[in-house]
């Protein structure tokens, strides 16, 4: 199998992990579905997590500001 496809979006890279941290990836993996697909599917975890976890702050200092979307609309 070669390195890299012809699409240069598309390259295989490797990720050197350690035994114990391929056997947790493993471990979470489902039936069938590839480590790609394990990685994608935590990468859009974390970045939900994340825009939750700012929601959160935000609400808990204060610093939101209620907006009428109606209004942001009418300038289109």
């Amino acid at each position: 199998m070669s390195s890299a496809t012809s699409d240069v979006g598309n390259q295989i890279k490797r990720i050197p992990v350690k035994k114990p941290t391929w056997m947790d990836l493993h471990d979470l993996k489902e039936a069938g579905e590839s480590y790609d697909e394990l990685l994608s599917r935590m990468i859009r975890r974390e970045r939900d997590y994340r825009d939750w976890k700012m929601i959160v702050e935000i609400e808990e200092t204060g610093e939101f500001v209620a907006f009428d979307p109606n209004d942001l609309l009418q300038d289109d």
